[in-house]
């Protein structure tokens, strides 16, 4: 069979060789008119209605012929088909029929159509089987799992670790049974297992084989369409070249009428186109004659004649003779062209209908041969795979007597029937002896079991958690004195002083305005309760605090408010504020330095002195608070130049808290000075203050 590309060569080959007749023809009359005019008009004078005639003839002949072969290829048909009806089917001839090409590869479309609805189908099944494996596997692990947990775990909760350790070492028959009922569903899924994976090989191979015989058939349904084409390009140009022939021939048969009718009316007057046309009838100008007196006896002749008359009307015998010559010159070119185009178009009919189309039947036909028993025997193969999963299925339910592979030796086959003899389902369940499980229990449990104890159940008392316990037993500490709360708790200072402070001192020193800025009230509600809980179990440096140091110099410094009688007593309260005044200037010295014997140094030295007989003689837990908070209140000035809270600014914060004013309103704003002048002092002179306490 000739390649693809040389068919497309012959066939555009055709084409051109078609057009190169017809220019042929154009430039053969254009060029040399004059030559072939003298030629023709020795050749062809008087010849020309014979000619004519003869070629319609021809075609009237073909036309004949053509309804004759259709009406022949349709008896035959109808023959074949009575023979198939009587005497079965008979070989048919798919090059006599038309369209049988497009019945073989729709055949052969059906055929794959069918080899992809079984792809879908094997995929579709090997999911259904793969889904059963998985699902019945995991219902496997999960039994297998539960039976360990319940001859085991169970077994420990129950009845001690005795009772645990026979039941591992002893199996019921029951529970034997059970395991291998299930050991052999595990085996039912395996199987199915393998069947989904053959399944998915099997799909695949024919999915690709579909599409590898999906391009052959393209190709092929290909090839015959380029044929086709090329075969339809050449008839187009045939068709072109007879229709110019055609109209040729027509032209020159009406100038030799014309012609013949003027010469014979110069001749005789009264013969005309029916005399007889005296000697050499038969040729030249008679012979003319004679063409046009058959001529004008066939159809319509009149009106052609009547047509020619009215368009060279007036013309000279001369000019007339010269101009039926030139359109002969032109009809014969026209059909030697047609003639030529003809010969070609024939040729390359015959060989597609008669070679190249039989080798694309018979490759369709072998084509659809090919795929057809590729899908029986992948049909085939599914069948014998689905039996054998059935049957591997059959033989884990009821194991054949003796069965083994057949790489099993006879020896090994007999020793393992010997250790674990072949047993079905049925079987298994029937080995299952309830009674004797039941007396094994009962031995079991005798052995193993232990006496009754008999004591009074002692008392056990709840234990509430730690959270429960601050909640029924608190020790509130907001609003409680002093002297009672550190008796109570055992602590030198309070310890809600202790951590706020140390909570201050670890992340809070950079802070700016601290103890001056105040935190959210929901929050300083939150720590105050949590204080009042129990202080020892607020832990001020975990996450929640860190960031919300605010907060916590609210807590503390509301704590101090509320301290009764506050932390500084009123009798030692009065004792301190007298030593500063409320109009006195701030320009005061604020510390004391060495050598100095001004009176305002000793002046200094005398509240120093005071401030410190009045911290002594305060109670021991106010003295140790006050000696705390100050240290702390020291450290936090210390930073001053980024939380700028100063000994003035501190002061302010503190000196209400610590010296609250008196009972009088009249000279609350008077105390309030005084008592930030107070704390702004000692805070400048603790070190000295407390040293002398």
């Amino acid at each position: 069979m000739q390649s693809w590309s040389s068919t497309d060569t012959s066939a555009q080959k055709a084409a051109v060789d078609a057009a190169t007749v017809v220019s042929e023809g154009r430039q053969s009359y254009d060029t040399g008119g004059s030559s072939q005019y003298q030629m023709h008009r020795s050749s062809t004078n008087g010849s020309a209605p014979a000619t004519t005639r003869s070629l319609q003839q021809q075609q009237q002949q073909q036309q004949l012929q053509q309804q004759q072969q259709y009406l022949l290829q349709q008896q035959q048909f109808q023959q074949q088909q009575q023979q198939q009806q009587k005497h079965g089917p008979v070989q048919v001839d798919l090059t006599e029929i038309d369209g049988g090409l497009e019945m073989l590869l729709e055949r052969s479309r059906t055929s794959l159509m069918s080899c992809k609805e079984t792809v879908v189908f094997f995929k579709n099944r090997a999911r259904v089987e793969e889904e059963y494996s998985r699902s019945m596997q995991k219902l496997v692990q999960t039994t297998l799992k539960t039976m360990d947990h319940h001859h085991q775990g169970s077994k420990a909760g129950d009845a001690g670790p005795a009772t645990t350790a026979m039941a591992a070492a002893t199996m019921t028959t029951q529970q034997a049974a059970w395991q291998r009922l299930v050991e052999a569903h595990e085996t039912l899924a395996s199987n199915r297992m393998k069947f989904s994976i053959t399944l998915n090989e099997m799909s695949e191979y024919l999915n690709s084989y579909v599409k590898t015989k999906e391009n052959v058939r393209r190709k092929l349904k290909d090839t015959e369409q380029r044929y086709q084409k090329a075969i339809e390009e050449t008839e187009t140009l045939l068709e072109k070249a007879r229709i110019k022939y055609e109209m040729q021939s027509s032209e020159w048969e009406k100038l030799l009428v014309k012609s013949g009718n003027s010469k014979a009316e110069s001749m005789g007057g009264g013969s005309g186109i029916n005399g007889s046309g005296g000697p050499g009838a038969g040729t030249g100008a008679g012979g003319a004659q004679n063409a046009m007196a058959a001529l004008s006896k066939t159809k319509n002749v009149g009106s052609a004649v009547s047509g020619i008359f009215s368009k060279h009307k007036g013309a000279t015998q001369e000019s007339l003779e010269r101009m039926g010559q030139e359109a002969g010159v032109k009809a014969k070119v026209a059909n030697e062209a047609y003639k030529r185009l003809l010969n070609q178009t024939n040729a390359m009919r015959r060989d597609f209908y008669d070679v190249q189309l039989p080798k694309i039947l018979a490759s369709v036909m072998g084509l659809i041969e090919e795929v057809d028993q590729f899908l029986k025997f992948s049909l085939g193969k599914y069948a014998y795979t689905y039996e054998s999963a059935v049957l591997a299925d059959a033989i884990t339910l009821k194991p054949i007597d003796g069965g083994s592979s057949a790489e099993t030796s006879a020896s090994a086959a007999a020793a393992a029937a010997a250790a674990a003899p072949v047993v079905g389902m049925v079987e298994m369940v029937g080995a299952i002896d309830t009674k004797a499980d039941l007396d094994a229990h009962l031995q079991i449990t005798a052995r193993s079991g232990g006496r009754i104890n008999r004591a009074s159940i002692p008392y056990k008392e709840y234990e509430m958690s730690t959270r429960a316990r601050l909640y029924a037993n608190p020790k509130p500490i907001f609003g409680v004195p002093l002297d009672m709360q550190l008796a109570r708790d055992k602590h030198p200072v309070p310890m809600i002083l202790a951590k706020c402070a140390d909570a201050v001192e670890a992340f809070g020193l950079h802070n700016e305005g601290i103890y001056r800025q105040s935190g959210q009230n929901s929050q300083v509600n939150k720590l105050r309760n949590e204080f009042d809980l129990d202080a020892e179990h607020v832990d001020l440096r975990s996450n929640a605090y860190v960031g919300d140091i605010n907060t916590i110099t609210s807590v503390l410094k509301m704590y101090l408010r509320e301290l009764p009688g506050g932390l500084i007593p009123p009798a030692q309260r009065t004792a301190m504020l007298t030593y500063f005044l409320a109009d006195e200037p701030d320009s005061a010295p604020s510390e004391v330095t060495a050598y100095s014997h001004s009176d305002d140094d000793l002046e200094m030295v005398q509240k120093i002195s005071g401030l410190a007989e009045a911290i002594r003689n305060l109670p021991v837990p106010n003295r140790n608070t006050v000696a705390y908070l100050f240290a702390h209140l020291d450290k936090v000035q210390a930073f001053q130049e980024f939380n700028m809270m100063n000994a003035e600014n501190l002061g302010i914060v503190f000196g209400p808290t610590i010296a609250p004013p008196g009972a009088n309103p009249v000279d609350a704003a008077t105390d309030i000075r005084r008592s930030t002048k107070l704390v702004r002092f000692i805070l400048n002179n603790r070190r000295a203050i407390f040293e002398a306490v």
